[in-house]
């Protein structure tokens, strides 16, 4: 699946927190010619970050061939060929590509503060999916914290507009960082009220990333309101 196909697949995140539309944009690029956007996976990729990682620093320990050394086996270590396989393994097992897709990825709302211990650490984090990833577009979505906190999926939080508030900033401050240290406009900043009863503007946002079009697909996907069952306080609010 992997190795058989006349063009490189691209690849695409949608990086977000809770009830931001995620699903519903989620939704509108898997209307695209060649697009397949997986959902949530539980952020199971930071534990690849972490394999790699330490994959590396292993590889870096006196390349040991002795058995008595304490690194013993790090010098026949290729952290590049480990870290390609786990490419293959993620698109292959996770990912699932059809034979016409040209465009694969995942969207994931795990990007609170709560699930990471600082900025730098999630910024980590994303520059590594763009080595797992190379060429990876990100597309940054975030919502006005006091519209997100409206929703019933944030019932028991001491006090989510302030969550939310410091999600939104620290993707907004990823989205520029990500562009100043690739050297490129890998990331893009979308605004739900921007798009949510606005089709042609999220059209529009997909023609700047140089995606595929379908415009009727993408306004039938937004006109399709989400249920999200017992975290959701109204039907029409998408994740």
């Amino acid at each position: 699946m992997f190795g058989k196909r006349a063009q490189p697949l691209r690849y695409l995140t949608v990086v977000t927190y809770g009830r931001t539309g995620s699903t519903a944009l989620q939704a509108a690029l898997n209307t695209l010619p060649g697009v397949l956007i997986r959902g949530e996976n539980y952020s199971a990729l930071r534990g690849i970050e972490t394999y790699v990682q330490a994959i590396a620093e292993t590889a870096d320990r006196h390349h040991a061939k002795r058995a008595r050394h304490p690194w013993f086996g790090s010098s026949s270590i290729h952290p590049q060929a480990i870290l390609d396989d786990q490419r293959r393994h993620v698109v292959e097992h996770v990912f699932q590509p059809n034979k016409d897709t040209s465009i694969i990825g995942f969207k994931e709302v795990r990007y609170e503060p709560g699930h990471f211990e600082s900025y730098e650490v999630m910024l980590s984090y994303l520059l590594f999916l763009n080595k797992l990833f190379p060429g990876i577009t990100y597309i940054i979505n975030v919502r006005e914290p006091e519209a997100a906190a409206r929703s019933g999926w944030w019932p028991n939080h001491g006090d989510p507009i302030a969550a939310l508030t410091k999600s939104r900033d620290w993707l907004l401050d990823a989205t520029a960082d990500l562009n100043a240290i690739l050297g490129n406009q890998q990331a893009h900043v979308l605004h739900y009220e921007d798009w949510q009863e606005n089709p042609d503007a999220l059209i529009q946002a997909f023609n700047t990333m140089q995606l595929p079009s379908n415009d009727a697909g993408v306004r039938e996907a937004l006109a399709v309101k989400l249920d999200h069952g017992p975290h959701a306080q109204e039907s029409e609010e998408p994740n």
